[in-house]
């Protein structure tokens, strides 16, 4: 059924002529009879009595008319719909990644995305980067965030910056005041790291070992905000992303020190799927995220003072 013949039928039955009904639809009158001749016959029923003036609503034409509005009232819903997603003026965004990301590089992100587009509901997942790729895959997520190539045929991923890995240690301890040591100095300490395997963590262990330097992890934590209170209570020391240090370094909570070997390059990726058919809301977020100069837009979460 052509919506533009119910949409005839509805100016016909309201302006109660022919005429007039050509003159709204900016038809000529025989294209409006034709039109309206043409949902008849589909139907099977006479919706007009064309004997009387202007034309009067039979049985049939009086019981299709609210079922014609209806239709056309949906027709206008749909377009309404589409245009505001189109206009980011509705839609929901969903966004994954890991414990440093979420914490250190999307708070500012997601803030600068809510004052652009304030009708778009955002729902941000803490996950691992292991699981990441897959709930993308899965359409769980929009845009996910990792700190590893996916390989994936059916994702693109792209790097938005280049963190790396950095020694901190509490200001009271003997290698605060060093600014640059050797791994094997390390070998005679304790370490705080994260509980998650993740490549990077891997990559340290294997500096370790390569350098034939002991890593002696005495405790293991769910949260980089938690090694960083337990690094600076002195119970260990602790090799984390730089970006989730700055503000604690700022504070004089902990202290950076150089190490030489220490070349664990943090690459932070934004993973999305293939294919063409993004929503308006993650495509006016990647354009933010490619817009964004992360080497200076951390911002770490500040910590109310007991």
């Amino acid at each position: 059924m052509d919506l533009g013949q119910l949409e005839t039928f509805m100016v016909v039955a309201r302006e109660k002529s022919f005429s007039r009904a050509a003159e709204r639809l900016y038809r000529t009158q025989p294209a409006v009879s034709l039109a309206l001749k043409r949902l008849e016959d589909e139907l099977g029923e006479t919706l007009l009595d064309r004997t009387t003036k202007g034309g009067t609503l039979t049985d049939a034409g009086t019981t299709l008319l609210p079922l014609a509005q209806r239709m056309l009232d949906l027709r206008k819903q749909i377009l309404d719909t589409f245009g505001s997603l189109k206009g980011l003026q509705q839609g929901r965004l969903n966004i994954g990644a890991n414990d440093s990301v979420s914490e250190y590089l999307l708070p500012g992100v997601l803030l600068a995305y809510q004052q652009a587009h304030p009708a778009i509901r955002i729902q941000a997942y803490r996950q691992s980067s292991e699981r990441v790729p897959a709930e993308v895959l899965e359409r769980r997520l929009d845009v996910g965030f990792v700190s590893y190539d996916p390989m994936h045929p059916e994702l693109v991923n792209e790097v938005i910056l280049r963190d790396h890995m950095v020694l901190v240690v509490p200001p009271g301890h003997r290698l605060a005041r060093r600014k640059e040591i050797s791994l094997e100095v390390l070998g005679r300490e304790t370490f705080v790291a994260h509980n998650a395997i993740t490549p990077t963590r891997n990559a340290i262990v294997d500096l370790f070992s390569r350098c034939g330097t002991p890593l002696r992890i005495t405790m293991e934590l769910g949260s980089i905000a938690t090694i960083q209170e337990f690094v600076a209570l002195g119970a260990g020391l602790a090799i984390l992303p730089r970006m989730t240090v700055l503000e604690s370094i700022r504070q004089g909570r902990l202290v950076e020190v150089a190490v030489r070997e220490l070349q664990v390059e943090k690459l932070i990726r934004v993973v999305t799927r293939r294919e063409e058919s993004m929503s308006h809301a993650a495509k006016a977020f990647l354009q933010l995220i490619r817009a964004t100069d992360f080497t200076r837009a951390t911002t770490p979460p500040r910590r109310q003072q007991p």
